[in-house]
């Protein structure tokens, strides 16, 4: 396994993780999913960690699939290459501790769960965002339009989903699919700087945090009271 597809840094408490397949816009293959897999548990064992800080490498945030590799896959492969997707993305989410996404360039279908993987998300004012998947004719993998309908309207959803439409990230703001809009330059700097005044406080704070906010997501959409008055006991 090519370890080279991810670049991992640790500096005063926060951790990032940086896709490296800038040849490929970053496009999600085998081997970059089991890599994300096997660094979704290092992360998690580790216990010097309080933010985890996730981008890409280049001008791409993640172009998503690797169209020319899953155009080989027998049914096998490709049902493996779906598991490890849903793997990853779902140790990404449950991580007990907090995530932040610096969306660096186009994030497309599987970047698009990388993104939405992630608690907060701060984005370049020209990324361009999107779900491809409608024009090739396959749904969006990685539980995609679960996440996106406990995020925004599902409308809204149905019109990212059903169109396929490419949309800027003023509109994912507008949605409240980004949190923040910046500049590339200013990207990590700001991104780091978010990153740090999350690790001042105490990792069990953050922790416990972290852990009523994934209880809350799994809450029914329109859940009784009873349920949300147990998560704050």
């Amino acid at each position: 396994m090519n370890r080279n597809l991810l670049i991992t840094h640790n500096e005063s408490q926060v951790a990032s993780i940086t896709v490296n397949r800038p040849e490929a816009r970053n496009a999600f293959n085998t081997p970059l999913m089991e890599a994300m897999c096997l660094e979704m548990g290092e992360i998690e064992k580790s216990q010097n960690i309080k933010v985890l800080i996730v981008t890409g490498a280049g001008s791409s945030f993640s172009s998503g699939r690797d169209l020319k590799e899953s155009a080989t896959h027998t049914k096998e492969q490709a049902k493996r290459f779906m598991m490890l997707g849903e793997r990853w993305s779902t140790a990404l989410r449950e991580l007990p501790i907090p995530t932040i996404a610096a969306v660096n360039g186009p994030a497309f279908g599987w970047g698009m769960v990388l993104m939405l993987s992630c608690d907060i998300r701060v984005a370049v004012d020209d990324a361009v965002l999107g779900y491809p998947e409608t024009a090739l004719g396959v749904f969006p993998g990685g539980d995609a339009t679960v996440r996106l309908t406990r995020q925004i309207f599902v409308p809204s959803v149905k019109d990212l989903v059903l169109t396929g439409r490419r949309f800027d990230a003023k509109e994912g703001y507008r949605l409240g699919l980004v949190n923040r809009i910046t500049s590339q330059r200013d990207l990590m700097r700001e991104t780091r700087a978010l990153a740090n005044t999350i690790a001042q406080h105490p990792p069990e704070r953050l922790k416990a945090m972290k852990s009523k906010f994934l209880k809350i997501e799994a809450m029914p959409r329109f859940g009784h009271l009873s349920v949300a008055e147990k998560i704050d006991r």
